[in-house]
C-alpha cells in the first residue's frame, strides 16, 4: 500500500508542484505541517486565513503577510458597483500598496507558501494572492508567480465566511466560495493527497459513522446509532466532561455559571504581553480567572520532552496559589504543575547573508496554557481531542459544524448529545463532495507522475546554480555601497568594486552560454557527458568566484577592520561577501539524480566563513534561539556581532534580548540613558499602545525598533511588579 504521507512529502520537498494535503479529522495534518516546517530546505512562509489559526500554525495571517486590501476581490475590471460595497480589482489592489524593499525581497525569494486551515479560505482571496505574487515577482506566466503552494485542511470542516450581499456579487465570477473555485487553479496543477489513517479514533463503527456524517451519507441506521447517545437523564450527573456549543454566548454562560458555583476564592493570572500581539489573537484569557476545583483544558501541546499534555487535554485544578497551579489530569489522575507557555507573533524577512527567509518575533503572549473548559465552541474546538464530551449541535448554523464536533471525540461511548441530531443539522456542500470524488480518482496518476516531477525539479535546481542574475545584482550593490559611503581610501574601494563588476559580467556571459549547453545535455540520454561538463564548469566557476571576487573583497574587509567609523559599512560588506560565498557553496555542492559532481576541498578556505555556514545549518531547538542570543550577549558580544555569528538580522537579536528585560538577565540601561528611557516610557504610557508600528510612527528616528521592544518589555515588567 502506498503511503500518502510519503507521497505528499516527496511532492512538497522535492518538486515544485502545488499540493492540497487533506484528510479526515485526526489523520495527522498538523503533524505533517510541523514536519515540513522542520525539514524543508526551501525558503518558505506559513500562513492561515485567521489570526488564531495563524498563531497555532506558527505563521502569519494571509492578509498581514501579503498586505492584502480589505473587501472582495473580483478577477476582472468593473466600472460600476454599489458604493457601500468595497471591491478590489487586479488594478486597484496596487493603487495604495506600499511595500518595503525587505518585503519585496522576501516575496521574490519565496519558494514555498503554506496555507493552513484552507477550508476557511475564500476563492477570491486566493486569486488576489495570485495576482499579488505575479506582480511582485515579475512572473505572469506561472500560477502564484512561480511559488509552490501547499494547502492544508479539511473542506468538510469550517467553511469560508461570506455574507449574502457579498456572494451576490462574487457568484457572478465563482461557482462556490471555496478556495478550489479560484480562477488561478484553472492554471495551476494541484496534487490532491488525502491522509487516510485515523489516529484519533480506533473503533471502526465510530469511524464509519463519522465518515457518513462527513460525506452526508447518513441513513436511518446511522441516525439511530448516533442518537442513542442522546441520554438526557444521564447528562446532568456527568463529571469530567466538556460541552461543545454552537455559539460563544452559550460556552461563556456555562463556564461562568460553573465557576461561580465553586466556593473557593478566585485567583487572577494576568498575561505578559510584549510587542505587537492583537487582542483578537489571544490564545487564552489576557486575565485568567481560576478557582480551586475549576475544570480546565490545555490549549497547547507540551513542547518539553515529557509530553504530559496535548491541545484539548482536560484536567481539574487541585491546588492554586498566586504563582502556582497544580492540576489533576482526567485520564490518569496524575498531579501536574502547570508552567507558562509563550505564543509568538512573527513576521518573515529574507536574510541575504544566510540566504533564507527567517522568522522575526515582533510580539509574544505568555500565559498558562489553559482555559476554563466546562464548555467550548465547536469553532474553537477544531484541532482538539476529547475523550469525554457533551455535544450541543442541535442549532448548527454552518456546514461542517456537526462533523467537527463529533470528530473531536475519541470514542462513541465517550460522547453524549444534549439534543438529538436530525438530518437538517448535517450539512455538506454537494460541490465539496463532487470535488473530493473527482480528485480521489486521480491518486494513481499522481503516484505515477511523482518521479517525473522530482526529475524536473532537480533540473531546475541545476540550471539555477548557473544563473548569475543574483551574483550580478550583488556586485552592483557593492559598487553602490562603496560609492555612497564616506570611507578611507575610497578610490581604491571603488576600483575594487568596478573590477568585481567587470569580472562578474565576464562570468555571467560564460554562464549564460553554459546554460544553453546544459539544457541540451539534460535532454540527452547520456549522463557521462553531463557529469564531465559539470565537473569542468564547477572547476572554472569555483576558481573564478574565489580568485576574482571573494579573495579581493575579503582583503578589503580585513583592511577596513583597522579603520575607524566604518562599523556600518563593514556590516554591509560582510553580508555581500556571504552572498558571494553562498553562490560558491551552491556550485560546489550541487547534485543531480543522486550524483555529487564535486567532492574536493572548498575553493575558498576562510575558516570564519565556513564556521558561519555550519552555524547557520545547525537546527536550533524551538525555544532555545533567544537563549543562544542571551548567552552570546553575556560573553560581551554586541548585537551586530551576535547577528553575524548566528546569521540572523539585528532586529531579531534585539527581539530575543527584549524577552530577558523583565527577568533582569538583560539590563535596560545597557540600551538607554536614564533620560531617554523615561521619555520612551512616557510615550508608551501616554499613547497606551504596545504596537511597534504605531509607536515608531510617533518617535521617528529617536528610537530604533529594538529599543522600543525593550522599552515595552520593561514597562510591562514594571506594571506586573506593581
Amino acid at each position: 500500500m502506498v503511503d500518502s504521507v510519503e507521497i505528499a512529502k516527496d511532492y512538497v520537498l522535492h518538486t515544485k508542484k502545488h499540493v492540497f494535503l487533506t484528510g479526515k479529522a485526526g489523520t495527522g495534518k498538523t503533524t505533517f505541517l510541523r514536519d515540513i516546517q522542520k525539514n524543508s530546505r526551501k525558503k518558505m512562509v506559513t500562513t492561515a486565513p485567521t489570526g488564531v489559526a495563524a498563531i497555532n500554525a506558527g505563521g502569519m495571517t494571509l492578509h498581514s503577510f501579503f498586505q492584502l486590501p480589505f473587501g472582495m476581490f473580483v478577477p476582472e475590471e468593473i466600472r460600476s458597483f454599489d458604493d457601500n460595497v468595497q471591491i478590489v480589482t487586479p488594478n486597484s489592489m496596487f493603487q495604495n500598496l506600499k511595500l518595503s524593499k525587505a518585503k519585496k525581497d522576501t516575496i521574490r525569494e519565496l519558494d514555498l507558501l503554506i496555507i493552513d486551515e484552507v477550508s476557511m479560505l475564500r476563492c477570491d482571496t486566493l486569486d488576489c494572492i495570485d495576482i499579488f505574487l505575479k506582480h511582485i515577482r515579475g512572473n505572469l506566466d506561472e500560477a502564484f508567480g512561480g511559488v509552490q503552494v501547499l494547502f492544508i485542511g479539511d473542506l468538510y470542516q469550517l467553511p469560508p465566511v461570506v455574507k449574502d450581499e457579498n456572494w451576490n456579487i462574487l457568484s457572478q465570477y465563482y461557482d462556490t466560495p471555496f478556495f478550489f473555485s479560484a480562477k488561478v487553479l484553472e492554471q495551476a496543477d494541484i496534487k490532491y493527497i488525502e491522509l487516510e489513517t485515523v489516529y484519533r479514533q480506533s473503533d471502526q463503527t465510530f469511524i464509519d459513522l463519522l465518515n457518513h456524517v462527513r460525506n452526508n451519507e447518513m441513513n436511518e441506521n446511522d441516525f439511530d446509532l448516533l442518537n442513542q447517545r442522546y441520554q438526557p437523564d444521564s447528562i446532568y450527573g456527568l463529571e469530567n466532561y466538556i460541552t461543545l456549543c454552537t455559539h460563544n454566548w452559550k460556552a461563556d454562560k456555562i463556564n461562568l455559571s460553573q465557576l461561580q458555583r465553586l466556593e473557593a476564592d478566585e485567583v487572577q493570572f494576568p498575561a505578559s504581553i510584549w510587542g505587537e500581539f492583537s487582542d483578537r489573537n489571544y490564545p487564552t484569557e489576557n486575565n485568567l480567572i481560576l478557582k480551586q476545583g475549576a475544570q480546565i483544558m490545555f490549549i497547547k501541546n507540551d513542547t518539553s520532552a515529557d509530553k504530559k499534555y496535548y491541545n484539548g487535554k482536560l484536567a481539574t485544578i487541585k491546588r492554586i496559589y498566586s504563582d502556582e497551579i497544580v492540576v489533576n489530569f482526567f485520564d490518569t489522575r496524575d498531579e501536574f504543575v502547570v508552567k507558562k507557555e509563550t505564543w509568538k507573533n512573527i513576521r518573515y524577512q529574507f536574510n541575504p547573508g544566510a540566504d533564507k527567509i527567517e522568522e522575526e518575533e515582533i510580539g509574544a503572549f505568555t500565559q498558562y496554557p489553559i482555559k476554563l473548559a466546562w464548555a467550548v465552541t465547536i469553532h474553537k474546538s477544531q484541532g482538539l481531542t476529547f475523550e469525554k464530551a457533551v455535544i450541543d449541535a442541535g442549532q448548527s448554523f454552518a456546514a461542517g459544524q456537526v462533523y467537527v464536533a463529533l470528530s473531536r471525540c475519541t470514542t462513541l461511548e465517550g460522547m453524549y448529545l444534549l439534543t438529538p441530531i436530525h438530518a437538517d443539522a448535517i450539512m455538506t456542500e454537494p460541490q465539496i463532495i463532487r470535488y473530493t470524488k473527482e480528485n480521489i480518482a486521480k491518486k494513481t496518476k499522481y503516484i505515477q507522475e511523482l518521479n517525473d516531477a522530482k526529475n524536473e525539479y532537480s533540473k531546475l535546481l541545476l540550471l539555477k546554480a548557473f544563473d548569475w542574475t543574483k551574483v550580478f545584482t550583488n556586485a552592483t550593490e557593492l559598487k553602490e555601497l562603496v560609492s555612497t559611503k564616506n570611507i578611507p581610501n575610497k578610490e581604491n574601494a571603488i576600483s575594487l568594486a568596478t573590477s568585481i563588476i567587470y569580472k562578474v559580467h565576464e562570468q555571467r556571459e560564460i554562464a549564460d552560454k553554459f546554460l544553453i549547453q546544459l539544457k541540451n545535455l539534460l535532454s540527452a540520454p547520456s549522463d557521462d557527458l553531463l557529469v564531465e561538463r559539470l565537473k569542468k564548469a564547477i572547476e572554472y566557476f569555483g576558481k573564478t568566484i574565489t580568485q576574482d571576487i571573494i579573495e579581493p573583497l575579503h582583503a578589503h574587509i580585513e583592511d577596513m577592520k583597522s579603520k575607524t567609523r566604518v562599523k556600518k559599512y563593514l556590516e554591509e560588506l560582510l553580508v555581500i561577501e556571504k552572498i558571494f560565498y553562498n553562490k560558491l557553496s551552491e556550485i560546489e555542492k550541487m547534485k543531480y539524480n543522486g550524483i555529487q559532481f564535486y567532492d574536493g576541498p572548498t575553493f575558498y578556505n576562510n575558516k570564519k566563513l565556513l564556521e558561519l555556514e555550519q552555524k547557520s545549518k545547525q537546527k536550533v531547538q524551538k525555544g532555545d534561539s533567544s537563549k543562544e542570543s542571551l548567552i552570546l550577549y553575556n560573553t560581551g558580544k554586541s548585537i551586530i556581532e551576535i547577528a553575524q555569528i548566528r546569521s540572523l538580522s539585528t532586529t531579531t537579536i534585539e527581539g530575543h534580548l527584549a524577552q530577558y528585560i523583565a527577568s533582569g538577565d538583560v539590563k535596560i540601561l545597557d540600551f538607554f540613558s536614564t533620560e531617554s528611557l523615561e521619555k520612551a516610557l512616557s510615550i508608551i504610557n501616554k499613547n497606551k499602545s504596545t504596537s511597534l508600528t504605531e509607536l515608531k510612527a510617533i518617535v521617528g528616528n529617536d528610537y530604533s525598533f529594538g529599543q522600543l521592544r525593550m522599552a515595552i518589555a520593561y514597562n510591562q515588567s514594571l506594571k506586573t511588579s506593581n
